[in-house]
């Protein structure tokens, strides 16, 4: 879409993040409480069911220092002691959390963990939109951006020096400024949620590897389960009626996922998501910047995905608020942060 020749007057912020998860609202909160004025447009209400995940212990650095730790602790997420493992034998090793100096992991909520974050950034005086869909996204003449966007069936409009892009692995924006994907593999993960109907559920995470795939499982707040399947993206069957079958079918090539899963209720839909890695081939440029998956999206066994979102979403509001401060050094520094995080990334992902 093309500006309008004679605009009425557009309202002006200084950031406009695209996408309200994890990283968006980070970096949000982050600007609000250095004193910028944030916008933030979000294109679900957080009411729709997501994937969960496991967050590592260390995950507790970047929620303290975004200062949310004590409304996180009290949303009631599960403890998660450590990670069961079965991977090219049936006997399952354990790598316990008992010595992490962070302790334990959680085992996400999502909704309630993403809607957290979001209010923690508008408290500290983000606006924000929910059911925001952006509609046009371009560069005036001045440098700044004019983002036109539909939300509540209404139109409207807004001006920013900086947009941040936290669009997750679609990177809208920066794919808009040419920026390329970069993909490692092609994983992509069929899971669903189930009801928990027997009492109690081994708090560990489980990963199960089978002949062309592996399971993930975690227990989740309210006797629910997510139980996952990653596999390569060719090997699914394109015909969406064909999944429960395709998911029955690899769940019974399995030991201890199967044992696990024996007493649940199976999942009413199942979902398709992304897992494979992936990086842009440039993170920033003029005037903007990609943060979270938008950046660099990682592999589920890494453990990497939410803590990666968490601390880019600090670091891009850290570089944000310096780049309007007149810092253009800000952005080339952000980049090789992110350089940083991909090549230790990729050694860990090789080995």
């Amino acid at each position: 879409m093309n500006a309008h020749s004679n605009p009425p007057p557009w309202p002006e912020c200084e950031v406009a993040v695209l996408g309200g998860g994890p990283a968006g609202a980070a970096a949000a909160l982050t600007l609000a409480r250095a004193g910028r004025v944030v916008v933030v447009l979000e294109k679900s209400s957080y009411d729709q069911p997501r994937i969960g995940e496991t967050l590592p212990p260390r995950a507790r650095s970047p929620l303290v220092e975004l200062g949310v730790w004590e409304p996180f602790i009290a949303a009631g997420h599960l403890p998660s002691p450590g990670v069961l493992a079965a991977w090219g034998a049936e006997e399952l090793y354990q790598n316990h959390f008992i010595r992490n100096p962070y302790g334990h992991g959680w085992h996400l909520d999502r909704q309630r963990f993403d809607a957290m974050l979001a209010q923690a950034a508008q408290q500290a005086g983000a606006q924000l939109h929910l059911g925001a869909q952006v509609t046009s996204c371009l560069r005036a003449d001045d440098g700044r951006w004019q983002v036109m966007f539909t939300s509540g069936g209404q139109t409207h409009q807004l001006r920013a020096q900086v947009l941040l892009d936290a669009t997750g692995r679609a990177a809208q924006v920066a794919r808009q400024q040419g920026a390329q994907r970069i993909n490692t593999d092609r994983l992509i993960g069929l899971g669903g949620l189930l009801t928990v109907r027997s009492l109690g559920c081994d708090p560990c995470t489980l990963v199960e590897a089978t002949a062309d795939g592996w399971w993930y499982s975690a227990c989740l707040p309210e006797s629910r389960l997510m139980a996952v399947f990653m596999t390569d993206a060719d090997l699914l069957p394109r015909a969406r009626s064909a999944w429960p079958a395709f998911w029955h079918a690899r769940w019974q090539q399995t030991v201890h996922t199967q044992e696990r899963l024996r007493d649940c209720a199976p999942p009413a839909t199942l979902r398709v998501a992304a897992a494979n890695s992936s990086r842009l081939d440039r993170v920033c440029g003029s005037g903007w910047l990609a943060v979270g998956d938008a950046a660099l999206s990682f592999d589920p066994l890494s453990s990497q995905g939410l803590l990666h979102a968490l601390a880019s979403g600090l670091c891009a509001g850290t570089t944000s608020h310096r780049y309007l401060a007149g810092e253009a050094a800000a952005l080339g520094e952000y980049a090789s942060q992110m350089d940083d995080v991909a090549r230790a990334y990729a050694r860990l992902h090789a080995a």
